[in-house]
């Protein structure tokens, strides 16, 4: 059986296989569009009756072919852009003979294949575009060399007047038609880079996240710490850093098991984000041990304040919703930001703080 991560792909591989399917069905429904006005054609006497019997017999078997490779799921070997321009070759060659054999709506065929080039360009390649162009390019010219002087379209009376005016008018259509091709490209497009974009910010969310807290990761954190460091430098306000430690953590993985641990650092991250400042960062800096940036933070009073918060709110929150007999608290370190110093020295004193504070009975905080 398949597994969740690949129904995108499946999903869109059926969505492009109904796309494939519906352009053959519109490539049909333009062959028996034109092989009609050619049979109206044949039955006022300007045009031969094998006319349109040719032209829509192998519109639809050339169509008929198509529909089979893509229902096959050959086209995709060969190429999207190959596939089309294969296809494009085709219903250009069926309409340049077509034409060389009844000239008489040889200006009216040329005009359809110039919407068909132009219709299968909004798809393909420059390189393709180029090529399937210069080709029909070349056999149009030598076909207007040869035959130039019998090409024209029926315009010998009322009826054959009114049957030309309308397939032009139905070129015009097709021509419109492109433009809904166009849109429908664009929204997919669009639709497509929207996708793409929510991927790149869920990826880059994983990347900067602690999969179980869900709090910033250690290197997202030290990327923030840098840049309030630099701002520091360049004359910006003073800033405080705090490291908490789950006291005795070990005790309560070994005595309530793994899974309460995880309950616990999970907890312990809701209780510390919903005391923090807008301004305030937090992030889980490795195992039990947290690292806290405080923006803003004059001195280590202010510091020392803000981390007591903290210390209180985890001390007194009923842990034993998770556990009975369970309690928690947490030591912490705090230390403000000097000139002259790097992340890394304020990170050793934030450190020595922390465990001061541990030498201190725990559940204490502790500045340097």
């Amino acid at each position: 059986p398949a597994s969740p991560d690949d129904a995108p792909a499946s999903q869109a591989s059926s969505g492009h296989h109904r796309r494939a399917m519906r352009t053959q069905v519109m490539v049909l429904s333009f062959y028996l569009v034109d092989a009609l006005f050619m049979a109206a054609y044949a039955a006022h006497g300007s045009l031969p009756a094998l006319a349109p019997v040719f032209y829509g017999a192998a519109g639809c078997g050339l169509t008929v072919l198509s529909a089979g490779i893509v229902r096959m799921g050959l086209h995709r070997r060969m190429g999207g852009a190959h596939f089309t321009t294969v296809q494009l070759l085709t219903a250009c060659s069926l309409m340049l003979v077509t034409a060389a054999l009844v000239p008489q709506i040889g200006m009216l065929l040329l005009l359809t294949m110039m919407v068909a080039v132009a219709t299968a360009a909004l798809q393909l390649p420059l390189r393709h575009v180029l090529a399937v162009s210069g080709l029909v390019a070349a056999l149009s010219l030598a076909l207007l060399l040869v035959n130039g002087s019998r090409f024209g379209m029926p315009l010998d009376d009322g009826w054959s007047r009114l049957l030309s005016g309308l397939w032009f008018a139905v070129v015009l259509g097709k021509i419109a038609a492109i433009n809904l091709i166009g849109v429908a490209m664009r929204k997919a497009l669009s639709a497509s880079n929207a996708k793409l974009a929510l991927a790149l910010t869920q990826v880059r969310e994983l990347s900067e996240r602690d999969e179980l807290t869900g709090l910033k990761n250690r290197r997202s954190i030290l990327a923030l710490l840098a840049e309030e460091r630099a701002r520091f430098a360049r004359g910006g306000p003073a800033f405080g850093l705090a490291l908490l430690d789950i006291d005795h953590f070990k005790r309560v993985n070994d005595r309530f098991g793994h899974a309460v641990g995880d309950d616990v650092l999970r907890v312990f991250a809701k209780i510390v984000t919903g005391s923090l400042r807008g301004t305030d960062h937090f992030a889980r800096y490795g195992g039990e041990e947290f690292l806290l940036l405080l923006p803003n933070t004059p001195d280590a009073a202010a510091a020392v304040l803000a981390a007591e918060r903290l210390r209180c709110a985890v001390h007194d929150h009923p842990w034993t919703d998770l556990a009975a007999d369970l309690e928690v608290t947490c030591s912490i370190g705090v230390t403000v930001s000097h000139a002259g110093e790097g992340v890394a020295e304020m990170l050793e004193r934030a450190d020595t703080s922390l465990y001061r504070a541990k030498s201190k009975g725990r559940n204490v905080v502790c500045a340097a």
